[in-house]
């Protein structure tokens, strides 16, 4: 049974280019190298797909929200992701580029499911920071689904919070209310929690690799609700 090839060496553009689609396969680059996971499936893309028909419909015209776009993220070493959505200004799309520079992405959305949540809270976390996209949300479906929200603060994503139900948000400047009952697949049986892992328990207890802390200078204020954050990547140490 012959599987897919990958490349032995890190990749450069022209070379990211040039691969082949794999059908079977969700690729991104991560600095020259090959990410390659399972397409994450229905309930996942059902999400995304609904998500990025909420934001397009409240948003204003100048303003477009577009899926399974590449956004490049470093150019040297080469880092390209492909998000689930991402909000750019309308101009960006008129001028059709084969992929998004981070620089023109105004906010990053990406649905966890099973087998991407470190992927999304830690790498991918540090790596839209960096890049300095204004604004990041992360959509969890491995329960009841919320919706965790960040700022860039002085070069480091600020946790704005985490959300369930149909909570209103500011999206690139304008106020929007996300269904997120309305991202789950009709008929599709929700996992089951015990009151001890309900949505606002589920913030306490997060991974402890993503802890907010409030940017150098400001007082406890800086960041709501810090205690029950979910724990956020620390700050790298400048070069």
């Amino acid at each position: 049974m012959n599987g897919p090839s990958f490349p032995d060496h890190l990749l450069g553009l022209d070379e990211w280019v040039d691969l082949p689609e794999y059908d079977r396969f969700h690729v991104e680059l991560c600095e020259g190298v090959l990410a390659v996971s399972p397409r994450p499936g229905p309930a996942h893309d059902h999400a995304a797909l609904a998500l990025a028909l909420q934001l397009d419909e409240q948003l204003p015209d100048n303003l477009c929200v577009l899926g399974g776009v590449e956004v490049l993220v470093l150019t040297d070493p080469l880092t390209v992701r492909v998000p689930d959505a991402i909000v750019v200004d309308r101009a960006l799309v008129d001028a059709d580029p084969d992929r998004a520079p981070s620089s023109e992405v105004r906010l990053v959305l990406e649905v966890t499911v099973d087998g991407t949540a470190r992927a999304d809270r830690v790498t991918k976390f540090s790596e839209y920071a960096e890049a300095g996209i204004p604004q990041y949300w992360i959509v969890d479906l491995t329960g009841p689904p919320v919706i965790a929200v960040f700022t860039l603060d002085s070069g480091w994503y600020r946790y704005d919070g985490e959300h369930s139900g149909a909570p209103t948000l500011t999206a690139v400047g304008n106020e929007v209310t996300v269904d997120l009952g309305g991202l789950v697949v009709p008929g599709a049986s929700a996992p089951v929690e015990d009151p001890a892992s309900a949505p606002v328990e589920r913030r306490a207890t997060a991974p402890v690799e993503h802890r907010a802390t409030a940017p150098a200078g400001q007082g406890s204020d800086a960041v709501a609700d810090t205690a029950a954050a979910p724990e956020t990547p620390e700050r790298p140490t400048p070069r």
